[in-house]
């Protein structure tokens, strides 16, 4: 077991650490790039959507056809009424032998 252990920590002295230059500079690169990809993808989302709204006009753009008519001011949910049985799930839905004793 030592060993296994003294084996590990001669493999972390061979691992080629990056210097604090190096970490600033491919940090700064991963950052870039993920800002460039997200404006790629946000121009590609812009244009299908502006694509399909010229193509359906009449379909709703943002918000979902249920949601027009939906009033959720009147949507009202008291976890107090929710019953769930745990025991029969955790059983898979049998009936808990121990509990008809």
């Amino acid at each position: 077991m030592k060993e296994f252990f003294g084996n590990i920590g001669a493999e972390l002295k061979r691992i080629a650490w990056p210097t604090d230059k190096e970490m600033k500079q491919h940090s700064t690169q991963v950052f870039l790039f993920m800002i460039i990809l997200s404006l790629f993808f946000f121009g590609i989302d812009a244009i299908i959507s502006g694509g399909m709204a010229l193509a359906t006009p009449d379909a709703p753009t943002f918000i979902p056809p249920f949601a027009e008519d939906f009033d959720f001011e009147d949507f009202d949910f008291d976890f107090e009424d929710f019953d769930f049985d745990f025991d029969s799930y955790e059983n898979n839905g049998e009936e808990d032998e121990g509990a008809a004793e």
